[in-house]
């Protein structure tokens, strides 16, 4: 998969397949203050971080940042990205990622990937507005059982976007997303005061997994 599938030409992306969630490579090469912020946890948590932060170090190296510079956290467990730069990170059974971008591209960026299967009874009620609601149903009918699945993706891509210019919670009752046939959304937000009423995203299913991004571009 390409950045270009998810991401403005400005964008890096790198994700990284892994069968052993105990497998601590990745984290003990991160930094140690980046190693802090997970070392009373259990070593599957330990593994993911790694992974995550091994993909985000690559896309940001992509963009020309020297290595060694810790990703800490802020508000909410918000990856604290280099100076300059912006970037979300997603992991799932399976599959860590991450995106990085200059923010004189890109004014926010969110990421999230999930298997790419039905979600637990019940679990679209809460999530989903009725208009939303109408277009999974649609989509499931035509045989996209994950289609549920692909909304919740877009709304968790949605938060982790808007999060790091609001510091406020996004409820899923607070974006209605408009999801399209052609691998794009639209997710309109509600919630306000707002930096932006809607952004930009897109999605895709590939080697069983959902990849959802939702992105503010800066104005030229």
């Amino acid at each position: 998969m390409q950045a270009k599938d998810l991401f403005p030409p400005s964008a890096r992306f790198v994700y990284l397949r892994t069968g052993d969630d105990g497998d601590l490579s990745n984290y003990l090469e991160l930094h140690p203050e980046e190693r802090s912020l997970v070392a009373r946890a259990v070593d599957k948590r330990k593994g993911e971080f790694g992974d995550a932060r091994w993909c985000a170090h690559r896309a940001l190296a992509e963009l020309g940042v020297p290595p060694g510079r810790a990703i800490l956290k802020g508000d909410s467990g918000m990856p604290l990205w280099p100076e300059g730069f912006v970037g979300s990170l997603s992991h799932t059974e399976g599959l860590r990622a991450a995106v990085a971008a200059p923010a004189s591209q890109l004014l926010s960026v969110g990421l999230d990937v999930e298997p790419a299967e039905a979600l637990p009874e019940g679990v679209i009620d809460q999530i989903s507005r009725s208009g939303e609601r109408h277009r999974i149903d649609a989509m499931q009918a035509g045989g996209a059982h994950w289609a549920g699945r692909l909304l919740f993706s877009a709304k968790e891509a949605t938060y982790k976007c808007w999060f790091p210019l609001t510091r406020r919670w996004l409820g899923f009752e607070d974006a209605e997303i408009d999801i399209r046939a052609d691998g794009t959304f639209i997710a309109y937000i509600l919630a306000r005061p707002t930096p932006a009423p809607l952004m930009y995203g897109r999605w895709v299913v590939r080697g069983g997994y959902v990849f959802a991004s939702a992105f503010l571009e800066r104005a030229s």
